[in-house]
């Protein structure tokens, strides 16, 4: 990937574990590798407003990928259509069933069930997805 490339990750704040991980693991990475990371805990602002924030960056023709990183409180927030997650979802599955581009919005396994499932939303099901659900796999991936 090269410095022209911009993503917006998009994930729930579903523990403590989740948020650090996007933040040191996952954002932190890529910018180290020279990507472009738009990342609500880094670029939302005090008085910001949240939905507004999270419908620019689906829209924003500057983003040239959406990382929707998938655990379970994702899944059943976007599923359910809750919270943040929920308005998010709102917002990309009317791009992701029109958008001419399939390779924006990127679904990430960040966690998977004790029977090794993924916890991919309904929206998302279809889509061929990156595994990071362990550090084997995030080296790897």
């Amino acid at each position: 990937m090269s410095q022209d490339i911009k993503i917006f990750i998009s994930y729930s704040w579903t523990n403590e574990k989740i948020i650090k991980w996007v933040r040191d693991d996952l954002a932190t990475r890529l910018m180290d590798d020279g990507i472009e990371v738009v990342l609500d805990q880094w670029d939302l602002k005090e008085g910001h407003d949240i939905y507004e924030f999270m419908e620019s960056m689906v829209n924003d023709p500057t983003i040239n990928k959406v990382l929707v990183v998938c655990d379970k409180g994702y899944k059943q927030k976007a599923n359910e259509r809750e919270g943040g997650v929920g308005t998010e979802t709102r917002i990309i599955t009317p791009s992701l069933y029109k958008e001419t581009n399939q390779e924006k919005f990127i679904p990430i396994v960040a966690e998977r069930s004790e029977k090794g499932e993924d916890y991919i939303p309904t929206y998302m099901a279809s889509r061929k997805y990156i595994d990071l659900s362990n550090d084997e796999l995030f080296v790897e991936n």
